[in-house]
């Protein structure tokens, strides 16, 4: 893989963050949510060490599924949110951005499947910017 795919597989690793781990870790308590997003994490960092195709696919997959679980789970953050219509939003942007996130890593298993690593490249990038929208969503300020 080339090294620009390193840099960016990387930067994936970091996106699976933005949804539970950064906001979870406020507890110090290891959630369901941040289990969930620990393991798309660790899917995704171990493409890097990947030997080929086939198992960076599994990969992908294995990221998917642990995408899909998380979806059963809110941010921390969101006991904090006391209105229930902005906790209703706050709750369907959440599914939209993981949404996004699941449909993303489908795009990546397609990439590995047809051994197309500029197409793998592509979508890390759409990647990165989920997780910049992600970021500015459910991060809170220290």
């Amino acid at each position: 893989m080339k090294n620009e795919t390193f840099g960016k597989l990387f930067a994936l690793c970091a996106l699976v963050g933005f949804v539970g781990i950064a906001p979870v870790a406020a507890d110090d308590e290891e959630t369901p949510l941040a289990e969930q997003m620990e393991t798309v994490s660790g899917s995704l960092k171990k493409l890097r060490r990947a030997e080929n195709f086939a198992e960076k696919a599994q990969l992908a997959r294995d990221a998917q599924a642990a995408a899909v679980k998380s979806l059963e789970f809110l941010p921390a953050m969101f006991k904090d949110i006391n209105d229930p219509k902005e906790k209703a939003k706050a709750t369907a942007d959440y599914k939209r951005l993981m949404g996004l996130v699941l449909a993303g890593l489908g795009e990546l298993e397609l990439a590995f499947l047809n051994e197309d690593e500029d197409k793998a490249d592509e979508v890390v990038d759409k990647l990165k910017d989920l997780k910049k929208e992600g970021h500015n969503a459910y991060i809170e300020d220290e």
